[in-house]
């Protein structure tokens, strides 16, 4: 028996990155909440996703991405999954914007893993609530728009396809929306929009991240602004993001993605979520999942910089 099983089967309640196990009485300002999502059931995409939660527990232990030596982000609690209805989407929906209420009423922030883009726009909801007096801006990075005209919001709340677009409504238009890492894939609809929203693609941000965000903060109305940050591993492109194949797609590299991720934190970002990552379920780690396990990583250390640009 190896050590990483020995150090498994001690370890009965894998957690993020090791953190404290808690729930919503444990939160106060300063800490960041992340919670999973367990809910892939109003994609057009691949099944799975509500997986990776699960996967990203084990991938994240110190031991697999760091070493033994290497301690947890301090900052951070493991809530656990947050409470969803699979086959009920506006149960789903409802409850949901409840939850990100009450965490982002404590003071602390809220980081959702895994599962569906369509969630999204209800946990941006509890956290306008929870902020009413908050310009809160959305930075979405993946490769698609996902600002499909909502065609019936009654029969189907839950939508990736117009996902984008229900953000954009919520928090005031699409000047508020900030788009990288796009391919030119999406409809000419989305992108016609979207046309007043600020959008880089995944060549452009190859090239340079130099004054992105500068660029950012000169576009938004509103200079006393707030961000949430939106990551879909997709941007990726990797076709075998669920297996140990090296990288072979055209959008971000890994090591792209983690630098954007890093160079946002100069921003203030007050929410965030990673979705779109489908895993293979071994329980020791596949190299995929320790990659989006260092890409959370990254996150978690954006959320917890101070910005450097406003407020």
């Amino acid at each position: 028996m190896s050590s990483v099983d020995v150090t498994f089967s001690m370890q009965s309640v894998p957690s993020f990155f090791g953190a404290p196990i808690g729930d919503i009485e444990d939160l106060s300002e300063e800490k960041i909440a992340v919670a999973g999502l367990f809910c892939d059931h109003f994609s057009a995409g691949e099944p799975g996703a509500r997986y990776a939660a699960r996967q990203l527990r084990y991938a994240s232990l110190p031991l697999l991405t760091h070493g033994p030596n290497i301690s947890p982000p301090k900052n951070i609690i493991d809530v656990g999954e947050l409470n969803v209805f699979p086959i009920e989407p506006h149960k789903t929906q409802s409850i949901l914007k409840e939850q990100s209420l009450r965490i982002h009423q404590t003071g602390a922030k809220l980081l959702a893993l895994g599962g569906d883009y369509s969630l999204i726009p209800a946990l941006v909801s509890g956290q306008l609530e929870a902020r009413p007096g908050d310009c809160l801006n959305i930075i979405r990075i993946s490769r698609n728009l996902d600002a499909a005209e909502i065609s019936n919001s009654q029969k189907k709340p839950l939508n990736r396809s117009c996902a984008t677009r229900q953000l954009s409504e919520y928090c005031g238009g699409s000047k508020s929306i900030m788009l990288l890492g796009v391919s030119d894939s999406s409809t000419l609809e989305e992108f016609e929009y979207l046309a007043d929203s600020f959008i880089r693609s995944a060549q452009q941000l190859s090239a340079s991240l130099s004054g992105l965000t500068e660029q950012i903060l000169d576009v938004s109305p509103d200079k006393n602004v707030s961000f949430y940050l939106s990551v879909d591993i997709d941007v990726l492109a990797l076709p075998s993001i669920r297996s140990n194949s090296p990288y072979l797609g055209t959008g971000l590299t890994p090591k792209q993605l983690t630098s954007l991720i890093l160079e946002l934190g100069k921003l203030p970002i007050i929410g965030a979520d990673v979705t779109g990552y489908i895993p293979d379920l071994d329980i020791s780690g596949s190299t995929a999942s320790v990659t989006v396990a260092e890409i959370v990583r990254s996150v978690i250390e954006t959320m917890s910089q101070e910005s450097t640009l406003c407020r």
